[in-house]
C-alpha cells in the first residue's frame, strides 16, 4: 500500500475515533494547542512502520530530519564551541548510518518496525515529547492502522513472540548465572 493510503484510512479512522470522543465523552480536539500535534502524529505514525525501507516517504523525513540536524548542529558550533553540538553531529551522524545499514529495499523489508512492540515503544516516545494521552492514543491508532492495511497482523505478531521469547531466554539466562 503506498503511503498516501495509509495516510488517508488512518485519517478516516482517527476522525472517526475524534468524533465518537468527541461525542460520548466531550473531548475537544479542536484546542489550538492539541489540533497540530494531532495531524502530525497522524501523518507520522500513520507511515511509520515502513521506516524499515529506505525509498519510502517516512524514511525521506527521517533524512530530511538528519540533515537538519547535521546541519544546524555544525552552525552552532561554530557560533559557540559547545561540545553538546558534536553530540548532536555524532547523533545524525549514527542515526544516518544505522537506517542505511537496517533498511532494505524490497517488498519483504516489513521487520521490527512492522511490530506492536515497535509501535509501543514508539507511543511511549511519543507521549514523552507531547505529555497528552490523547495523542498517544491517536499515534497507536495511526500505527495499527498501518499494520491492518498491510495485512500482515498475524506476521507482526509471530515477529513479536519470537522476539520476546528471545528477549526472555536471555534475560533468564542471565538472571540464573
Amino acid at each position: 500500500m503506498h503511503y498516501k493510503e495509509h495516510l488517508v484510512i488512518s485519517g478516516i479512522v482517527n476522525g472517526l475515533l475524534l468524533f465518537i470522543l468527541y461525542g460520548v465523552f466531550g473531548v475537544d480536539f479542536f484546542q489550538v494547542e492539541l489540533i497540530i500535534p494531532l495531524m502530525v502524529t497522524v501523518y507520522i505514525f500513520s507511515i511509520l512502520p515502513d521506516i524499515d525501507h529506505p525509498a519510502s516517504h517516512i524514511s525521506g523525513i527521517l533524512y530530511l530530519f538528519v540533515i537538519y540536524l547535521f546541519g544546524s548542529s555544525i552552525y552552532d558550533f561554530y557560533k559557540t564551541l559547545n561540545p553538546m553540538d558534536l553530540l548532536k553531529i555524532a547523533l545524525a551522524i549514527g542515526i544516518f548510518i544505522i537506517h542505511i545499514k537496517y533498511a532494505e529495499d524490497s517488498y519483504l523489508h516489513r521487520r521490527f518496525p512492522h511490530t506492536f512492540t515497535f509501535g509501543v515503544l514508539a507511543c511511549i516516545i511519543l507521549y514523552f515529547l507531547v505529555n497528552s494521552i490523547l495523542v498517544t492514543i491517536i499515534g497507536l491508532v495511526s500505527f495499527v492502522t498501518h499494520i491492518l492495511c498491510d495485512g500482515h497482523i498475524y506476521q507482526a505478531i509471530e515477529r513479536d513472540k519470537s522476539m520476546w521469547k528471545l528477549i526472555g531466554f536471555k534475560i533468564s539466562k542471565i538472571i540464573h548465572k
